[in-house]
């Protein structure tokens, strides 16, 4: 239907209102990147692991990791020559942040081009998706924000593919979706569902055998070469190990659930309207649409009842869900245009309790990082806390660097390496900052009990070091300090001259 929205009187207060939305949520975003704390754990892990991929370590060998490196490698050349903890911190989430809108850049493209909404049922569409705390969760500096990203680019292309039936574009799909796989493996569920649609598409459609075959030559290629490198790095067999039997052994710390998804509640009035357009729309929708819906149900159970531990698990959700709303939303406002301003108002309220809900979340308390920044060097070891990472630019003691009392229980359960003893790191290699809590069990801390696995020794801890403002963080006592960090060009290492 034509849509005859824009010959409404109240279409540029609706539009102005939309973009105004848009632009304000981009300026949230910014505003969290200067005025917030922004190392939660997910963000550290993964700065930290690009950080040590930039001075040569190689992740499953020389480090624990359970995904796809692609991020680390893509964003190493840039993070090797930023010293200093909360540049790059800042860094790290700006560059999430972005991803993030460029993704959503490429939905609102899906949902125009594809599925015919209008520029207004769009932008609605993504306003009412995804209130601006919620997805600058989402994106943040994690495999996962790169992996949308991708697989966004991948649906487009396979959609332009259909509709255009040029090569090129198939190719660029298939290559994109390869790309996704290679930020985190968990888009192989994802992938799977589409690969079925698309078979069967491809088989309706008589599509050239040749150009299913071009199409899956470059990602072939890049797999073998993947594994290749794994395999001359010694760490094929730790890989295969870390990413697919650990991530199913870790589930069953979280009981195979979804687990406190953060305001998951905040996403249900848009899923609710991307169930009452398929049931509207699906058997006189396009063939865009019926792809969308299929996936989107095939996802939803999924995510409501499976594992789904945080919000950016939802991405390929909100994908869906944001492309099948542009329909309804622009069926609506071209009947009932005034109903426009009933999701704009949705939209102007997530972004009312945007602040305050990110601030619960987050925190505006940057002092932590300050200090690390101040007090931590390239050169010193760091000892992490009880199921997080104070690793940013500093030493790993043990080959679990993070989240200790977790993966290294679980890894250590299929044969990874032997979980670490702190007491025997402390007295090895004295770290300048350390944990001294407990480190608990966190499958048995899921299941309602506190069984202990480890502490550092008191005596240790008060041998050589000294308490910090910050509880159960200690500092080395500055007479077992060394100085002069510099890195070393022929060991290849950072180290203190004395």
């Amino acid at each position: 239907m034509k849509s005859i929205t824009k010959n409404n009187a109240f279409y540029l207060p609706a539009i102005t209102c939309a973009i105004g939305l848009i632009i304000a949520a981009i300026c949230f975003g910014i505003w969290t990147i200067l005025y917030t704390e922004t190392g939660n754990g997910d963000n550290v892990e993964h700065i930290h692991a690009t950080w040590l991929v930039a001075w040569g370590k190689v992740p499953y060998r020389d480090f624990f990791q359970h995904h796809n490196p692609l991020l680390w490698y893509i964003f190493a050349p840039i993070f090797k020559h930023i010293v200093n903890a909360m540049l790059l911190l800042d860094v790290a989430h700006a560059i999430g942040i972005f991803a993030g809108i460029w993704t959503f850049f490429i939905v609102y493209k899906i949902c125009r081009r594809f599925f015919e909404a209008s520029a207004l049922a769009s932008l609605t569409s993504l306003i009412i998706l995804c209130p601006p705390y919620y997805y600058i969760y989402c994106f943040n500096f994690n495999p996962d924000t790169f992996m949308a990203l991708a697989f966004a680019g991948g649906i487009y292309f396979l959609f332009s593919y259909w509709q255009k039936n040029t090569l090129s574009r198939l190719c660029f799909a298939f290559e994109l979706f390869f790309i996704a796989f290679m930020f985190t493996q968990k888009i192989l569920i994802v992938l799977f569902g589409l690969a079925i649609i698309s078979l069967y598409l491809f088989y309706k459609q008589k599509t050239p055998l040749l150009h299913i075959l071009y199409a899956l030559l470059l990602p072939l290629l890049c797999l073998l070469l993947f594994i290749a490198l794994l395999y001359n790095a010694d760490a094929l067999g730790l890989y295969w190990k870390s990413n697919y039997p650990f991530n199913v052994v870790m589930q069953k710390y979280y009981g195979f659930s979804k687990i406190n998804v953060l305001d998951y509640k905040r996403l249900i009035f848009s899923f609710s309207v991307a169930i009452l357009s398929i049931l509207c729309f699906f058997k006189k929708g396009n063939l865009f649409f019926k792809i969308i819906a299929i996936l989107f149900i095939i996802e939803l159970p999924q995510r409501c009842f499976y594992f789904s531990i945080a919000p950016y698990y939802l991405l390929p959700l909100m994908i869906y869900a944001c492309c099948l709303n542009s329909v309804l939303i622009d069926k609506i406002i071209n009947k009932y245009f005034m109903l426009v301003f009933v999701f704009l108002g949705v939209g102007v309220y997530y972004f009312a309790i945007s602040h305050q809900i990110y601030l619960n979340v987050r925190g505006s308390d940057r002092n932590f990082a300050r200090f690390l920044t101040n007090e931590v060097t390239p050169c010193d070891y760091v000892l992490s806390g009880y199921l997080s990472s104070q690793s940013i630019i500093s030493k790993d003691p043990h080959y679990y660097w993070a989240l200790l009392g977790h993966v290294d229980l679980a890894a250590e359960e299929i044969g990874l390496a032997r979980r670490p003893n702190v007491t025997l790191l402390v007295e090895q290699y004295k770290p300048k900052l350390i944990y001294t809590g407990v480190y608990w069990n966190s499958y048995e801390q899921h299941r309602g009990n506190q069984v202990f696995v480890q502490q550092i020794d008191p005596d240790i801890v008060d041998k050589y070091y000294i308490p910090t403002h910050f509880n159960n963080f200690y500092m080395l006592k500055y007479e077992y300090r060394k100085h002069k960090c510099r890195y070393d060009e022929n060991r290849r290492e950072w180290l203190y001259a004395d």
